[in-house]
């Protein structure tokens, strides 16, 4: 038995630049493995991986780059008797080899390694009539090395001709889509397998040959894929007479596609598409996606948008020379919509942020589709993610994070007080959160104050886009529209806001959806479902319902000295030279959250706990004292409902009926107790039944007692509940 594999030979494929890491039998032990391929491990997680998985097999990642616009490939065989057409159609056969044979055994079958162009993705080709699959894999797929133990036989891996830490990998062959359009044809078809038997090989070698002919091969092709399925021992006289068979064939025109058979653009264009390189999925929820070559694997496209069309018209130019039209070019990405929802999996999308309570990631707009990945032990840019993105309309970049920034920049460059600037970092670690629930930033302020270029900031910080400034919509379907092409929304100058709307902006901050029909024509239902942070600005008075107070971060900015403005351009500029910073600070406090999560005690006199608990975990990372920013936020709260209620008319009136002494009663009589003093207060701001009334005090009740109005329910009887509404301080004989 072969110890301490890990330890022993990975840094001997670290020296070769080739990406290892650490395998459990078949299996990657490392969340997220796929992303090491974008670079190799520092050496610090060298020696950490070394330490903590030293017994464990090793596993070589595929789709690194080995040169001239090649990456590194194998070819997966899983039976026996489908290794030797492998060998001949690349060029491996003992006979005439001109290329290095490396690769390795292990139970069954081998594995081949091979070069291929970048756009090649993995593949399955699937044996017909008894026989295997060959497993070509490319980005995003491992294979275990000798001298790793196979988990089944518990004997090490063997190595296939060449050792690959020997090889030049200019000398491995090269396999293309054609020779792997060859082997899907050839491993398709139920003769192959008749032919392996190495009985009744006429009709089917005759068969074989035609689809082969019409398939494109050429007859060194045929001939060798013929003498890699027919068994070794083979005596028989197929071999002799396939000259002849191939000449038929071509002179029956199997070689000639006729106008009625020949592909339509339509087909064309979705065998370009299929053959570039992508990768088709789904949501789980009816929306399909594509993945592009030149962003890689952690950027995702929807099917039907602008941008994958246009990739595929552009791909139509480049490699047919053939402008396309409408029609085609819709019936194609229809084909392949269809193709990634019923052929695709299903992965779940992401906008801008990604992750759990172990990891975060962070799209950055990179156009290589290069991410910043947070974990317990800091922040790093990586070469790709195993979860997907999608990017909304307007989506702009994020710099590239450095080092050694500090997040107090912010507090300087807007000219925050400490309790400000406390309520600021918190919600900025708050959105960064991976999933919700999420605190909501109210920013207030007189006309001047800056409201609207503090809150494009914010934004800039979390999630640039062209639409920085957003109008809060009227109706809920169209704020989950926002939401679904958005991380953070940022609503501007919101004035009055409808009931309606301040119930699903709560549900957005903590969870929850929508359902609305499809369309207005039929009956089907769609559910629209999204959880985001968001900020919204305003003079004063848009947010004042209790569910939604209790869910905020208020803000509330002064007006700038008159003589200190600067023009919002130069305020940008010199934010743009700060931002690199600030984010690397911003990332290493949310590593801190991450490696304190778990550890921390969730403040329980915060509605938001969940939301609290991983501001908690992460506000060491500023050097503060335990709990200053839960406090601030505490605080801000209790002010900010506070204020709110006492401009409430349902507590002003209250307080009228309570001047002189508790109300107890019912709430028909509380009603009418208002309607005797509505003159004191607007009438259309009140409740307008006694129904109503109840419902209102109901939900403003929590918020109420922090003003110092009381609201209890003490009993019910025939005629209904008891109220009894009371005063801090006793009998108030003054207003």
């Amino acid at each position: 038995m072969v110890e301490h594999i890990f330890r022993k030979e990975s840094r001997r494929f670290w020296n070769r630049n080739l990406p290892v890491i650490p395998v459990e039998g078949k299996v990657p032990i490392l969340p997220g493995w796929q992303g090491q391929l974008g670079a190799l491990p520092t050496e610090e997680k060298r020696t950490l991986w070394q330490n903590q998985y030293g017994d464990n097999n090793i596993g070589l990642l595929t789709g690194f780059d080995v040169g001239d616009g090649k990456i590194f490939v194998g070819l997966d065989v899983d039976d026996d008797r489908l290794l030797n057409v492998s060998l001949q159609i690349l060029g491996l056969s003992n006979q005439q080899r001109r290329v290095v044979l490396s690769g390795k055994r292990g139970k069954k079958g081998a594995t081949i390694f091979a070069r291929a162009v970048k756009a090649l993705k993995s593949t399955v080709i699937k044996g017909a009539g008894g026989l295997g699959n060959i497993d070509v894999l490319a980005a995003g797929k491992m294979t275990v090395m000798p001298p790793s133990v196979h988990p089944d036989t518990r004997k090490p891996y063997e190595v296939l001709g060449e050792p690959i830490l020997n090889v030049d990998f200019a000398n491995l062959p090269e396999i293309t889509e054609h020779q792997i359009k060859l082997m899907k044809v050839t491993l398709g078809s139920e003769h192959a397998f008749t032919l392996t038997m190495g009985e009744s090989t006429h009709d089917a070698g005759v068969a074989l040959v035609a689809t082969l002919v019409r398939t494109g091969a050429t007859d060194e092709e045929i001939a060798n894929i013929f003498v890699g399925l027919l068994p070794r021992d083979y005596s028989g006289n197929s071999l002799d007479e396939l000259p002849g068979w191939i000449a038929s064939a071509r002179a029956k025109g199997f070689g000639n596609l006729s106008d009625e058979d020949a592909p339509t653009l339509t087909h064309a264009l979705v065998s370009l598409a299929l053959n570039a390189g992508i990768e088709l999925f789904n949501d789980g929820d009816g929306a399909a996606f594509a993945t592009l070559p030149h962003t890689g694997s952690a950027v995702a496209y929807r099917i039907k948008s602008d941008a994958f069309k246009q990739w595929l018209r552009h791909q139509a130019y480049v490699v047919m020379e053939k402008a396309v039209n409408s029609t085609p070019l819709m019936e194609a990405v229809a084909t392949i919509e269809t193709k990634a929802l019923f052929d695709g999996l299903a992965y779940p999308v992401f906008a801008r942020v990604a992750g759990d309570d172990e990891i975060v990631l962070i799209d950055i707009g990179a156009s290589d589709g290069r991410v910043v990945k947070i974990d317990k032990i800091g922040w790093s840019v990586e070469g790709g993610s195993r979860l997907k993105f999608v990017r909304g309309a307007g989506f702009e970049s994020l710099p590239t994070p450095e080092e050694g920034g500090n997040l107090f920049a912010l507090k300087d460059f807007l000219g925050l007080d400490e309790h400000n600037f406390r309520l600021l970092a918190a919600f900025l670690i708050n959105a960064l959160k991976p999933h919700g629930p999420y605190f909501v930033l109210l920013v207030e302020g007189e006309q001047g104050s800056g409201k609207s270029v503090f809150c494009e900031i914010v934004k800039r910080v979390i999630d640039p886009n062209k639409a920085m400034r957003l109008r809060l919509p009227d109706k809920p379907q169209d704020l989950m529209i926002q939401a679904k092409e958005y991380r953070l929304l940022s609503f501007d100058n919101a004035s009055g806001m409808k009931a309606e709307m301040s119930d699903v902006l709560c549900t957005l901050a903590t969870g929850g959806g929508i359902a609305v029909r499809k369309l207005y024509s039929d009956g089907d239902i769609h559910v629209m479902s999204y959880t985001r942070p968001f900020i919204m600005n305003g003079i004063a008075g848009y947010a004042n319902r209790p569910d939604l107070m209790e869910r905020a971060i208020p803000i509330r900015l002064v007006p700038m000295q008159e003589g200190g403005r600067r023009t919002e351009a130069e305020l940008l500029a010199e934010f743009a030279e700060l931002l690199p910073g600030i984010l690397g600070a911003l990332y290493d406090a949310v590593a801190r959250g991450l490696e304190n999560f778990s550890m921390v005690e969730p403040p329980r006199h915060l509605r938001m706990a969940d939301a609290a608990k991983w501001i908690k975990a992460a506000e060491s990372a500023l050097k503060l004292e335990n709990g200053s920013l839960i406090d601030a936020i505490a605080k801000a709260q209790d002010d900010f409902v506070i204020e709110k209620v006492n401009e409430d008319p349902l507590v002003t009136m209250l307080r009228l009926v309570c001047r002189n002494g508790p109300f107890e009663g019912y709430a028909i009589e509380l009603f009418a107790e208002f309607r005797e003093r509505r003159d004191s207060v607007p009438e259309h701001a009140l409740p307008k039944t006694a129904s109503h009334l109840s419902n209102q005090l109901k939900r403003m009740r929590p918020a109420m007692a922090k003003a110092g109005v009381h609201v209890e329910y003490v009993g019910k009887d025939r005629k209904g509940m008891k109220i009894r509404v009371s005063l801090d301080g006793g009998y108030q004989t003054a207003f």
